[in-house]
Protein backbone atom coordinates (compact mmCIF):
# COMPACT_ATOMS: atom_id res chain seq x y z
CA UNK A 1 0.00 0.00 0.00
CA UNK A 2 1.19 3.77 0.61
CA UNK A 3 2.37 3.63 4.13
CA UNK A 4 2.38 7.55 5.00
CA UNK A 5 -0.19 7.05 7.87
CA UNK A 6 2.06 6.06 10.52
CA UNK A 7 2.54 7.17 14.25
CA UNK A 8 6.16 8.88 14.96
CA UNK A 9 7.23 6.19 17.38
CA UNK A 10 9.99 8.12 18.92
CA UNK A 11 6.82 10.21 20.89
CA UNK A 12 5.09 7.10 21.22
CA UNK A 13 4.57 6.10 25.09
CA UNK A 14 6.58 2.72 25.57
CA UNK A 15 3.01 0.95 25.72
CA UNK A 16 1.51 2.47 22.81
CA UNK A 17 4.29 1.90 20.78
CA UNK A 18 3.62 -2.03 21.82
CA UNK A 19 0.41 -1.88 21.29
CA UNK A 20 0.98 -0.33 18.05
CA UNK A 21 2.98 -3.36 17.06
CA UNK A 22 0.52 -5.52 18.66
CA UNK A 23 -2.26 -4.31 16.64
CA UNK A 24 0.30 -4.51 13.41
CA UNK A 25 1.21 -7.90 14.06
CA UNK A 26 -2.38 -8.51 14.81
CA UNK A 27 -3.24 -7.37 11.22
CA UNK A 28 -0.49 -9.38 9.75
CA UNK A 29 -2.21 -12.54 11.51
CA UNK A 30 -5.75 -11.86 11.07
CA UNK A 31 -5.11 -11.59 7.02
CA UNK A 32 -2.99 -14.98 7.66
CA UNK A 33 -6.22 -16.48 9.61
CA UNK A 34 -8.58 -15.15 6.69
CA UNK A 35 -6.75 -15.41 3.66
CA UNK A 36 -3.76 -17.70 3.62
CA UNK A 37 0.24 -16.99 3.79
CA UNK A 38 -0.04 -14.48 1.04
CA UNK A 39 -2.21 -12.11 2.18
CA UNK A 40 0.44 -11.33 4.97
CA UNK A 41 2.09 -9.47 2.04
CA UNK A 42 -0.40 -7.05 1.78
CA UNK A 43 -0.14 -5.87 5.45
CA UNK A 44 0.55 -2.18 5.84
CA UNK A 45 0.74 1.41 8.74
CA UNK A 46 -2.32 2.77 6.87
CA UNK A 47 -4.99 -0.44 7.58
CA UNK A 48 -3.22 -0.89 10.98
CA UNK A 49 -4.74 3.24 11.64
CA UNK A 50 -7.59 1.84 10.38
CA UNK A 51 -8.32 -1.23 12.86
CA UNK A 52 -7.57 1.37 15.70
CA UNK A 53 -9.82 4.22 14.34
CA UNK A 54 -12.74 1.52 13.63
CA UNK A 55 -12.29 -0.07 17.23
CA UNK A 56 -15.00 0.95 20.06
CA UNK A 57 -15.01 -0.65 23.30
CA UNK A 58 -12.77 -1.58 26.32
CA UNK A 59 -9.02 -2.38 25.79
CA UNK A 60 -8.03 -4.82 23.53
CA UNK A 61 -6.95 -8.06 24.34
CA UNK A 62 -3.58 -9.41 23.37
CA UNK A 63 -2.20 -12.97 22.80
CA UNK A 64 1.22 -14.37 21.88
CA UNK A 65 1.48 -16.30 18.20
CA UNK A 66 4.62 -17.75 16.11
CA UNK A 67 5.58 -15.25 13.00
CA UNK A 68 7.37 -16.20 10.07
CA UNK A 69 9.62 -13.11 10.45
CA UNK A 70 10.51 -13.72 14.38
CA UNK A 71 10.52 -17.89 14.06
CA UNK A 72 12.46 -18.11 17.45
CA UNK A 73 10.12 -16.31 19.41
CA UNK A 74 6.18 -15.89 19.69
CA UNK A 75 4.87 -12.10 18.79
CA UNK A 76 2.49 -10.35 21.32
CA UNK A 77 -0.58 -9.31 18.67
CA UNK A 78 -3.79 -8.16 19.17
CA UNK A 79 -6.31 -10.65 19.15
CA UNK A 80 -9.28 -11.27 16.82
CA UNK A 81 -11.79 -8.62 16.92
CA UNK A 82 -14.13 -7.00 14.97
CA UNK A 83 -12.34 -3.96 13.48
CA UNK A 84 -9.26 -6.27 13.15
CA UNK A 85 -11.28 -8.91 10.87
CA UNK A 86 -12.89 -5.65 8.79
CA UNK A 87 -9.60 -4.04 8.45
CA UNK A 88 -8.08 -7.07 6.98
CA UNK A 89 -11.33 -7.25 4.55
CA UNK A 90 -10.68 -3.95 3.10
CA UNK A 91 -6.94 -4.45 3.05
CA UNK A 92 -7.32 -7.45 0.47
CA UNK A 93 -9.96 -5.75 -1.46
CA UNK A 94 -7.48 -2.50 -1.81
CA UNK A 95 -4.35 -4.45 -2.48
CA UNK A 96 -5.87 -6.37 -5.04
CA UNK A 97 -6.84 -3.69 -6.97
CA UNK A 98 -4.19 -1.70 -6.34
CA UNK A 99 -2.03 -5.18 -7.42
CA UNK A 100 -4.30 -4.90 -10.75
CA UNK A 101 -3.90 -1.71 -11.54
CA UNK A 102 0.20 -2.29 -11.50
CA UNK A 103 -0.50 -4.61 -13.51
CA UNK A 104 -1.38 -2.13 -16.29
CA UNK A 105 0.25 0.85 -15.63
CA UNK A 106 3.91 -0.87 -14.75
CA UNK A 107 6.43 -1.54 -16.87
CA UNK A 108 7.62 -5.48 -17.48
CA UNK A 109 9.34 -7.21 -15.38
CA UNK A 110 7.16 -5.19 -12.58
CA UNK A 111 3.85 -5.74 -14.10
CA UNK A 112 4.73 -9.50 -14.42
CA UNK A 113 4.83 -9.57 -10.60
CA UNK A 114 1.91 -7.58 -10.50
CA UNK A 115 -0.11 -10.33 -12.69
CA UNK A 116 1.00 -13.00 -10.93
CA UNK A 117 0.53 -11.81 -7.33
CA UNK A 118 -3.28 -11.03 -8.90
CA UNK A 119 -3.70 -14.19 -9.87
CA UNK A 120 -2.48 -15.66 -6.91
CA UNK A 121 -4.92 -13.31 -4.68
CA UNK A 122 -7.90 -13.77 -6.43
CA UNK A 123 -9.72 -16.01 -4.48
CA UNK A 124 -8.94 -14.33 -1.44
CA UNK A 125 -10.18 -11.28 -3.10
CA UNK A 126 -13.45 -13.08 -3.73
CA UNK A 127 -13.91 -13.70 0.02
CA UNK A 128 -13.01 -10.24 1.14
CA UNK A 129 -15.87 -9.16 -1.73
CA UNK A 130 -18.10 -11.36 -0.58
CA UNK A 131 -17.49 -9.92 3.28
CA UNK A 132 -17.18 -6.49 2.13
CA UNK A 133 -19.45 -5.97 -0.55
CA UNK A 134 -20.15 -2.03 -0.07
CA UNK A 135 -16.32 -1.18 0.47
CA UNK A 136 -15.88 -3.37 -2.77
CA UNK A 137 -18.59 -1.96 -5.03
CA UNK A 138 -16.90 1.56 -3.64
CA UNK A 139 -13.81 0.57 -4.82
CA UNK A 140 -14.04 -0.43 -7.99
CA UNK A 141 -16.90 2.26 -9.00
CA UNK A 142 -14.59 5.21 -7.97
CA UNK A 143 -11.05 3.40 -9.58
CA UNK A 144 -12.84 3.18 -12.45
CA UNK A 145 -13.85 6.26 -12.47
CA UNK A 146 -10.05 7.46 -11.68
CA UNK A 147 -9.03 5.31 -14.48
CA UNK A 148 -11.02 7.63 -17.21
CA UNK A 149 -9.46 10.94 -15.54
CA UNK A 150 -6.19 9.19 -16.43
CA UNK A 151 -6.59 8.27 -20.02
CA UNK A 152 -8.26 12.16 -20.30
CA UNK A 153 -5.30 13.31 -18.81
CA UNK A 154 -7.48 15.35 -15.96
CA UNK A 155 -5.57 18.49 -15.21
CA UNK A 156 -8.34 18.73 -11.68
CA UNK A 157 -6.09 17.72 -8.77
CA UNK A 158 -9.27 17.51 -6.80
CA UNK A 159 -11.12 15.80 -9.11
CA UNK A 160 -8.45 12.91 -9.78
CA UNK A 161 -8.08 13.16 -5.28
CA UNK A 162 -11.89 13.11 -4.72
CA UNK A 163 -11.79 9.17 -6.41
CA UNK A 164 -9.23 7.60 -4.11
CA UNK A 165 -11.02 9.95 -1.21
CA UNK A 166 -14.41 8.52 -1.69
CA UNK A 167 -13.31 4.98 -1.31
CA UNK A 168 -11.57 6.05 2.00
CA UNK A 169 -15.15 7.54 3.14
CA UNK A 170 -17.29 4.61 2.10
CA UNK A 171 -15.34 2.81 5.29
CA UNK A 172 -17.14 4.81 7.06
CA UNK A 173 -20.35 3.82 6.19
CA UNK A 174 -19.87 0.86 8.04
CA UNK A 175 -20.22 2.05 11.17
CA UNK A 176 -23.48 1.26 13.68
CA UNK A 177 -24.67 4.77 14.52
CA UNK A 178 -25.15 8.20 12.18
CA UNK A 179 -23.20 9.97 13.82
CA UNK A 180 -19.66 7.49 13.90
CA UNK A 181 -21.09 7.38 9.89
CA UNK A 182 -20.93 11.15 9.64
CA UNK A 183 -17.65 11.54 11.61
CA UNK A 184 -16.00 8.39 10.01
CA UNK A 185 -16.61 9.30 6.76
CA UNK A 186 -15.83 13.32 6.81
CA UNK A 187 -12.39 12.19 8.49
CA UNK A 188 -11.25 9.33 5.74
CA UNK A 189 -12.52 11.32 2.94
CA UNK A 190 -10.14 14.27 3.46
CA UNK A 191 -7.26 11.24 4.82
CA UNK A 192 -7.70 9.36 1.37
CA UNK A 193 -7.15 12.71 -0.26
CA UNK A 194 -3.83 13.51 1.57
CA UNK A 195 -2.83 9.83 0.75
CA UNK A 196 -3.36 10.28 -3.15
CA UNK A 197 -1.66 13.52 -3.24
CA UNK A 198 1.19 12.58 -1.41
CA UNK A 199 1.91 9.87 -3.12
CA UNK A 200 1.15 11.43 -6.29
CA UNK A 201 3.73 14.79 -5.19
CA UNK A 202 6.29 11.32 -4.32
CA UNK A 203 5.50 9.67 -7.63
CA UNK A 204 6.21 13.20 -9.75
CA UNK A 205 9.75 12.86 -11.07
CA UNK A 206 9.40 8.80 -11.63
CA UNK A 207 6.16 9.58 -13.34
CA UNK A 208 7.21 12.71 -15.42
CA UNK A 209 10.49 10.22 -17.09
CA UNK A 210 8.00 7.15 -17.26
CA UNK A 211 4.97 9.35 -19.07
CA UNK A 212 2.79 8.24 -16.66
CA UNK A 213 -0.43 10.15 -15.36
CA UNK A 214 0.31 12.34 -12.49
CA UNK A 215 -2.43 15.05 -12.20
CA UNK A 216 0.40 17.47 -10.87
CA UNK A 217 2.25 16.91 -14.03
CA UNK A 218 -1.30 18.60 -15.27
CA UNK A 219 -2.28 20.92 -13.11
CA UNK A 220 0.93 22.65 -12.22
CA UNK A 221 4.65 23.37 -14.03
CA UNK A 222 6.71 20.91 -12.54
CA UNK A 223 10.35 21.01 -13.98
CA UNK A 224 13.48 18.35 -13.72
CA UNK A 225 10.63 16.03 -11.60
CA UNK A 226 9.84 18.84 -8.71
CA UNK A 227 7.66 21.68 -8.17
CA UNK A 228 8.48 25.47 -7.89
CA UNK A 229 8.50 26.95 -4.53
CA UNK A 230 5.53 28.67 -5.72
CA UNK A 231 3.51 25.69 -6.69
CA UNK A 232 4.60 23.62 -3.53
CA UNK A 233 3.09 26.19 -1.44
CA UNK A 234 0.21 26.24 -3.19
CA UNK A 235 0.08 22.24 -2.86
CA UNK A 236 1.01 22.21 1.17
CA UNK A 237 -1.92 24.75 1.64
CA UNK A 238 -4.19 22.42 0.25
CA UNK A 239 -3.06 19.82 1.93
CA UNK A 240 -2.95 21.43 5.21
CA UNK A 241 -6.90 22.28 4.53
CA UNK A 242 -8.05 18.41 4.31
CA UNK A 243 -5.74 17.93 7.49
CA UNK A 244 -7.82 20.53 9.14
CA UNK A 245 -10.97 19.23 8.03
CA UNK A 246 -9.14 15.24 9.34
CA UNK A 247 -8.29 16.98 12.81
CA UNK A 248 -11.50 18.62 13.11
CA UNK A 249 -13.37 15.56 12.40
CA UNK A 250 -10.88 13.33 14.79
CA UNK A 251 -11.97 15.71 17.93
CA UNK A 252 -15.69 14.51 17.47
CA UNK A 253 -14.55 11.25 18.40
CA UNK A 254 -14.73 9.66 22.29
CA UNK A 255 -11.39 8.40 23.81
CA UNK A 256 -10.61 5.23 23.20
CA UNK A 257 -7.73 2.43 24.75
CA UNK A 258 -6.10 3.75 20.90
CA UNK A 259 -6.61 7.40 21.38
CA UNK A 260 -2.56 7.73 22.20
CA UNK A 261 -1.03 6.32 18.98
CA UNK A 262 -4.05 8.14 16.62
CA UNK A 263 -3.55 11.35 18.03
CA UNK A 264 0.66 10.65 16.97
CA UNK A 265 -0.54 9.60 14.04
CA UNK A 266 -2.28 12.62 12.71
CA UNK A 267 -1.05 15.35 14.67
CA UNK A 268 2.77 14.43 14.37
CA UNK A 269 2.90 11.78 11.79
CA UNK A 270 1.05 12.87 8.78
CA UNK A 271 2.78 16.67 8.84
CA UNK A 272 6.17 14.47 9.29
CA UNK A 273 5.81 11.98 6.27
CA UNK A 274 4.93 15.28 3.87
CA UNK A 275 7.78 17.03 4.93
CA UNK A 276 9.75 14.06 4.23
CA UNK A 277 7.70 13.46 0.73
CA UNK A 278 8.01 17.67 -0.01
CA UNK A 279 11.74 17.13 0.70
CA UNK A 280 12.25 13.76 -1.37
CA UNK A 281 13.61 11.90 1.27
CA UNK A 282 10.48 9.45 2.15
CA UNK A 283 11.65 6.81 0.06
CA UNK A 284 15.23 6.89 0.10
CA UNK A 285 15.26 7.15 3.79
CA UNK A 286 17.54 4.48 5.79
CA UNK A 287 14.80 4.97 8.53
CA UNK A 288 11.84 4.48 6.47
CA UNK A 289 12.87 1.12 5.21
CA UNK A 290 14.34 -0.15 8.32
CA UNK A 291 10.53 1.09 9.91
CA UNK A 292 8.90 -1.23 7.16
CA UNK A 293 11.11 -4.11 8.04
CA UNK A 294 11.02 -3.91 11.96
CA UNK A 295 7.74 -2.45 13.34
Amino acid sequence: MYGYVRPVKGELKVSELELFRAVYCGLCQELARRYGFLSRFLVNYDFTFLAMLLAEGAGPERCKKRCPVHPLRPVECLCTTGSLAAAADMTVVLGWWKLADGAQDKKPPLAWCCKLACAALRRAYKRASDRQPAFARAVQTELSALQQLEQENCPSLDAAADKFASILRAIGESQPTEDRRRILGQLLYHLGRIIYILDAADDLAEDMRSGSYNPLRFRFTPADGRLSPEDERTLRESLQLSHNALAGAYALLEEGPYSGILSNTIYLGLPAATQAVFAGTWKRSPKYHRERRSV
